[in-house]
């Protein structure tokens, strides 16, 4: 599977730091996967993890499509508020 990133996507992450291979495990080993409610074209997964640099859990959302065997990251939402959106 072949991932690649809008650049709406690529701004967000480097906003938020997050680097590829974080994305890359949220697609392929999410903690929950769902449609998005707005574009049902759209998926969501989310995945906690664990940010060090801030010493604390954050959840990261990540919405794509897919494309034949390709995944097209959209954008990515990071969080601390994980009881709120997971």
């Amino acid at each position: 599977m072949r991932i690649r990133f809008t650049k709406h996507a690529r701004e967000r992450m480097a906003e938020r730091g997050i680097p590829d291979d974080h994305i890359e495990q949220a697609i392929e080993f999410p903690d929950k996967i769902g449609r998005s409610v707005f574009n049902h074209a759209r998926f969501v997964v989310k995945k906690i993890y664990f940010n060090a640099h801030l010493a604390k859990k954050y959840l990261l959302m990540v919405i794509y499509e897919e494309k034949g065997s390709e995944v097209l990251v959209t954008t990515i939402i990071d969080t601390s508020k994980i009881d709120k959106y997971f």
